[in-house]
């Protein structure tokens, strides 16, 4: 990091010969209806802020400076949680803060940055270099929910539009299941738990803390597709019930590592876009929410979509498939060879749509997500209307169905709506 921040003091000393500034203001309240399921009116409401700006540098012909920040607020009641007042939070957090070097046959980047790995829509299987905010990804897709990380990324452009990117992320950073009070969060997962003390083991900088991969694209014929690999760590934690002196149950955060081998493809048929991925997770830590632990195991998640784009709709349909398995090789994971938790396959069908009218001034997006063997689904409606030049209003819902031990099933009785003004600078 030490040559990230002497490449961007040098550049600062020097004009560029391009830069642009843009960014937003956004004021959002959203509310939960019955997030309990007591008697009577159990309600969850926020008001949530977001300033964003971004800069965009250009030096010459090969060097190019990004610097993007924002800062988050958060007004909530969230009492029916557990939460004694009102909860309040604020946060500054760089987004993609990186310089980049550019030539004809390759590029290499450092600092804050966000990589993009996978072709289906917001399920990913080998989109695994960033964490998310799981809040986001409720509220708005998983591409508003990534979070940057510190890392060092290298692409070598070869003939006939080959391409190997390599990735070094030095710094170790977890998932969040909201940025703002997580602890009080109506998205926190580790709340089902109960009201225990807890304990994050999160790696220490240095060995501990390194990842890294490497991708691999290409195209033959029609058909564009890629390879990759990738060496890293869980950014949602494994969650452990430890005893304590007092014999009171404590819960441990731990964030295991793992190994993934991935392959994807795109191709085009007729007026129809057809996309597979499938990521192979041979090394794997699974959670059992039964017994409170984690186990070794391993595990496979694939599948295929295709969508159509006409004038200005997009309409795209993926089916995901996984399966999951112990580690028998150890007595531990004899005992959870039958567990139906870990040792099980699943399939889910994904549907999104995306619609713009009025010459662009008014947009709608659908996403479902339905899973047939435990008969859960999640289904959001996103609508926007531009009120004037560079300003929004957006509406939303978001419908949960169904309770199994998955995390669409966990986050039952957490529907949602959110009316959120957006102005761009």
């Amino acid at each position: 990091m030490r040559a990230v921040l002497a490449l961007i003091l040098l550049a600062g000393v020097v004009s560029p010969a391009a830069a642009q500034i843009d960014g937003h203001v956004s004021v959002m309240f959203d509310g939960l209806p019955d997030v309990d399921p007591a008697d009577g009116f159990q309600a969850v409401g926020e008001l949530r802020t977001r300033v964003f700006a971004e800069r965009r540098d250009q030096f010459g012909e090969h060097l190019r400076l990004n610097l993007a920040g924002y800062v988050d607020g958060l007004l909530a009641d969230r009492q029916v949680l557990g939460r004694t007042g009102v909860a309040r939070a604020a946060i500054v957090r760089p987004a993609d803060l990186y310089v980049e070097f550019v030539a004809s046959r390759f590029d290499l980047r450092a600092g804050a940055s966000r990589l993009v790995w996978g072709r289906l829509d917001e399920f990913q299987p080998t989109d695994v270099v960033n964490p998310i905010d799981l809040t986001r990804f409720i509220l708005e897709g998983r591409g508003e929910a990534r979070l940057p990380v510190a890392m060092v990324r290298g692409r070598l452009f070869l003939p006939r539009s080959s391409t190997i990117e390599a990735v070094i992320v030095p710094a170790f950073r977890a998932s969040r299941f909201d940025q703002l009070d997580e602890d009080s969060s109506p998205f926190n997962l580790v709340n089902d738990a109960g009201r225990f003390d807890r304990s994050r083991e999160e790696p220490a900088l240095g060995r501990d803390s390194i990842q890294g991969g490497v991708r691999l694209t290409s195209t033959a014929g029609r058909v564009a597709w890629g390879m990759s690999g990738y060496r890293g760590l869980r950014t949602f934690p494994i969650v452990t019930f430890t005893p304590t002196l007092l014999g009171l149950p404590a819960v441990v955060e731990t964030f295991p590592r793992f190994t993934m081998i991935g392959g994807d493809f795109e191709t085009v048929h007729g007026p129809w876009g057809v996309r597979g991925e499938i990521a192979v997770f041979p090394d794997d830590e699974l959670q059992s929410t039964r017994t409170g632990r984690g186990v070794a195991g391993s595990s496979i998640e694939g599948g295929v979509g295709a969508d159509r784009r006409a004038g200005n709709y997009r309409i795209a349909a993926n089916v995901l498939w996984s399966w999951r398995r112990v580690d028998t090789s150890t007595p531990l994971g004899r005992s959870f060879e039958d567990d139906d938790e870990l040792a099980r396959s699943d399939l889910s069908i994904v549907v999104a749509a995306d619609r713009s009218f009025a010459r662009e001034t008014r947009t709608i997006r659908l996403l479902t997500v339905y899973d047939p063997g435990d008969a859960t689904m999640f289904s959001r409606l996103i609508a926007a209307v531009s009120a004037r030049d560079n300003v929004w209003i957006e509406g939303s819902a978001g419908l949960f169905a169904g309770s199994a031990l998955d995390t669409i099933g966990r986050l039952t009785r957490r529907d949602f709506a959110y009316l959120r003004l957006k102005v761009f600078f």
